[in-house]
Protein backbone atom coordinates (compact mmCIF):
# COMPACT_ATOMS: atom_id res chain seq x y z
CA UNK A 1 0.00 0.00 0.00
CA UNK A 2 1.18 3.42 -0.83
CA UNK A 3 0.28 6.91 0.65
CA UNK A 4 -0.14 10.12 -0.92
CA UNK A 5 0.41 13.49 0.42
CA UNK A 6 -1.30 16.87 -1.17
CA UNK A 7 -0.49 20.35 -0.36
CA UNK A 8 -2.14 23.16 -2.23
CA UNK A 9 -3.77 21.37 -4.14
CA UNK A 10 -0.95 19.21 -5.37
CA UNK A 11 0.67 15.75 -4.99
CA UNK A 12 3.73 16.05 -3.15
CA UNK A 13 4.89 12.68 -1.93
CA UNK A 14 3.61 9.14 -2.43
CA UNK A 15 5.23 6.12 -0.82
CA UNK A 16 4.87 3.35 1.53
CA UNK A 17 4.88 4.27 4.85
CA UNK A 18 8.12 3.17 6.06
CA UNK A 19 9.51 5.26 2.82
CA UNK A 20 7.87 8.19 3.93
CA UNK A 21 8.95 8.08 7.53
CA UNK A 22 12.57 7.22 6.64
CA UNK A 23 12.85 10.35 4.25
CA UNK A 24 10.37 12.99 5.66
CA UNK A 25 9.97 11.91 9.19
CA UNK A 26 12.31 13.33 12.12
CA UNK A 27 14.20 10.67 14.04
CA UNK A 28 13.13 8.86 16.80
CA UNK A 29 11.19 9.98 20.14
CA UNK A 30 12.92 8.35 23.23
CA UNK A 31 10.70 7.84 26.18
CA UNK A 32 11.97 7.61 29.36
CA UNK A 33 10.75 6.63 32.65
CA UNK A 34 13.27 8.35 35.44
CA UNK A 35 14.06 8.47 39.36
CA UNK A 36 12.42 11.26 40.21
CA UNK A 37 14.15 14.98 39.63
CA UNK A 38 16.78 13.78 37.58
CA UNK A 39 16.01 15.20 33.92
CA UNK A 40 19.80 16.48 33.51
CA UNK A 41 21.41 13.15 34.56
CA UNK A 42 18.91 11.30 31.91
CA UNK A 43 19.62 13.90 29.33
CA UNK A 44 23.48 13.96 29.80
CA UNK A 45 23.66 10.07 29.75
CA UNK A 46 21.94 9.55 26.41
CA UNK A 47 23.94 12.45 24.82
CA UNK A 48 27.08 11.12 25.75
CA UNK A 49 26.12 7.82 24.95
CA UNK A 50 23.47 7.72 22.19
CA UNK A 51 23.52 10.95 20.20
CA UNK A 52 24.96 14.67 21.31
CA UNK A 53 22.03 16.22 19.48
CA UNK A 54 19.35 14.43 21.69
CA UNK A 55 17.23 17.31 22.45
CA UNK A 56 14.48 17.45 25.44
CA UNK A 57 10.83 17.25 24.36
CA UNK A 58 9.15 16.63 26.83
CA UNK A 59 9.75 16.30 30.99
CA UNK A 60 7.39 16.01 33.88
CA UNK A 61 7.62 14.09 36.98
CA UNK A 62 9.24 10.96 36.28
CA UNK A 63 8.44 10.68 32.80
CA UNK A 64 10.63 12.60 29.91
CA UNK A 65 10.66 12.49 25.93
CA UNK A 66 14.10 12.83 24.26
CA UNK A 67 14.23 13.79 20.17
CA UNK A 68 16.88 11.76 18.41
CA UNK A 69 18.12 12.45 15.26
CA UNK A 70 17.37 10.42 12.34
CA UNK A 71 20.96 9.93 11.27
CA UNK A 72 24.20 8.44 12.84
CA UNK A 73 22.10 6.12 14.79
CA UNK A 74 22.41 2.38 15.36
CA UNK A 75 19.33 1.34 16.74
CA UNK A 76 21.34 -1.70 18.93
CA UNK A 77 24.45 0.34 20.14
CA UNK A 78 20.74 2.49 21.36
CA UNK A 79 19.89 -0.79 23.23
CA UNK A 80 22.86 -2.06 24.30
CA UNK A 81 23.44 1.59 26.11
CA UNK A 82 19.56 1.28 27.48
CA UNK A 83 19.56 -2.41 28.64
CA UNK A 84 23.01 -1.88 30.14
CA UNK A 85 22.67 -1.51 34.41
CA UNK A 86 24.74 2.00 33.67
CA UNK A 87 21.90 3.42 32.10
CA UNK A 88 19.89 3.16 35.82
CA UNK A 89 23.32 3.75 37.54
CA UNK A 90 24.44 7.07 35.85
CA UNK A 91 21.47 7.70 33.72
CA UNK A 92 18.81 7.00 36.46
CA UNK A 93 16.73 5.80 33.68
CA UNK A 94 14.27 2.95 34.81
CA UNK A 95 12.77 1.97 31.98
CA UNK A 96 12.53 3.02 28.00
CA UNK A 97 10.89 2.75 24.75
CA UNK A 98 11.95 3.72 21.49
CA UNK A 99 9.61 5.17 18.41
CA UNK A 100 10.45 6.04 14.76
CA UNK A 101 8.64 9.09 14.05
CA UNK A 102 4.59 9.03 13.67
CA UNK A 103 2.57 9.64 10.05
CA UNK A 104 1.75 13.32 11.85
CA UNK A 105 4.84 13.69 11.77
CA UNK A 106 5.76 12.90 8.29
CA UNK A 107 2.51 14.95 7.37
CA UNK A 108 3.26 17.92 9.27
CA UNK A 109 7.42 17.79 7.87
CA UNK A 110 5.64 17.56 3.96
CA UNK A 111 3.04 20.41 4.38
CA UNK A 112 5.58 22.67 6.19
CA UNK A 113 7.78 22.47 3.33
CA UNK A 114 5.35 23.07 0.74
CA UNK A 115 3.08 26.09 2.79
Amino acid sequence: DRIAIMARGNLRVIGTQQRLKDVFGSGYTLSLNIIKGAHEQALDYVKANISKDATIAYAQGRSMRVNLPRDGLNLSDIFRCLINEDALMNGNINAWVLNQSSLEDVFVNVTEKYL
